[in-house]
């Protein structure tokens, strides 16, 4: 019976340890020619936020020049562009810039201008309404009834 335990115990701990999981950020091109260093969670399928705008940073070669499209999906499933970005980096090597982000998905596609490197990464921007209705809200623990309060 310890044999047992101590082997299905064994076996948890090697599957999560070899797990894949699954990142809000899909990088796809040259190896290190941009690094996403804050902005972007890389570790979920998509990140929420309540926040109009995103401070994108990050770190590429001196002297190329970062292109941040903000995109959104339509019915068909086709990238919309609605709102471009420029920025050249500088000799520190770093990039940083605050991008605008629209009430629903916002795919967020973050390459060099020669196309060598991309980034893709998913935002959801969650209504004003939804977050007054959170904030006025009272959430008993343990219990599926929510009270709200009237303004």
């Amino acid at each position: 019976m310890r044999k047992i335990k101590l082997l299905a115990i064994l076996t948890v701990m090697i599957t999560m340890l070899i797990s894949v999981n699954a990142s809000a950020a899909v990088y796809d091109g040259e190896p290190g020619k941009i690094e996403i260093t804050g902005g972007i969670k890389m570790d979920k399928a998509y990140e929420s936020t309540f926040n109009d705008t995103r401070t994108i940073t990050g770190r590429s070669e001196c002297g190329t020049n970062i292109i941040i499209n903000v995109c959104t999906e339509d019915e068909d499933g086709v990238l919309q562009i609605v709102k471009t970005y420029s920025i050249e980096v500088g000799l520190s090597g770093y990039f940083s810039k605050s991008v605008r982000l629209y009430e629903g998905d916002n795919i967020i596609v973050i390459s060099t201008e020669d196309n060598t490197a991309t980034v893709v990464a998913h935002i959801k921007r969650k209504s004003e309404e939804i977050k007054n209705m959170l904030e006025r809200g009272i959430y008993i623990p343990g219990s599926t009834a929510r009270v709200y309060f009237a303004d």
